[in-house]
């Protein structure tokens, strides 16, 4: 009986992979609240236009701190030269340290929540889905405040309480 379960053919719906959705965001660390943007590609104009998003929503701010990674575009020169006139400071995390990357913890938790076993029969379907994740992101509170967390375990250094 298990041979022939076995050796039923299965069919499992996939779409081509041609058509991508680009996102990149921020996070608020405090808030939880997410500031997104699709664009065509992610490259140093569209991270200053995330830049400018970012401003504009927390125009009240001074200094705007932003934790990244090491990718390219963040160091850009176009990027260099917005930032010169900008509230936005760059922290840089180590080279290949995603798992000190906040944002990359986000992704993953997206990524499990609407594409991990699902399937959507057209583009704009998967894309809405994705979009509406970060619209209602505030669904996800109580996970994210486990996950999202800056308590982090300093490996090797002495830290003195004086």
């Amino acid at each position: 009986m298990l041979d022939r379960e076995r050796q039923k053919k299965k069919e499992i719906p996939s779409n081509t992979g041609r058509k991508r959705i680009n996102l990149n965001g921020a996070i608020d660390i405090e808030t939880f609240e997410v500031t997104i943007r699709e664009d065509e590609s992610i490259n140093a104009q569209s991270t200053i236009k995330l830049f400018h998003e970012i401003e504009s929503r927390y125009a009240q701010a001074g200094t705007i701190y932003i934790i990244s990674d090491n990718a390219k575009y963040y160091r850009s020169k176009l990027v260099k030269e917005y930032l010169a006139n900008s509230r936005i400071k760059i922290k840089f995390l180590p080279s290949y340290s995603p798992n000190l990357n906040l944002i990359e913890r986000l992704w993953k938790f997206f990524r499990k929540k609407i594409l991990y076993n699902k399937y959507y029969d057209t583009y704009e379907k998967f894309k809405n889905k994705c979009l509406s994740f970060f619209k209602n992101i505030n669904e996800y509170t109580d996970e994210l405040s486990t996950l999202l967390t800056e308590n982090f375990q300093i490996i090797g250094e002495q830290i003195s309480k004086t």
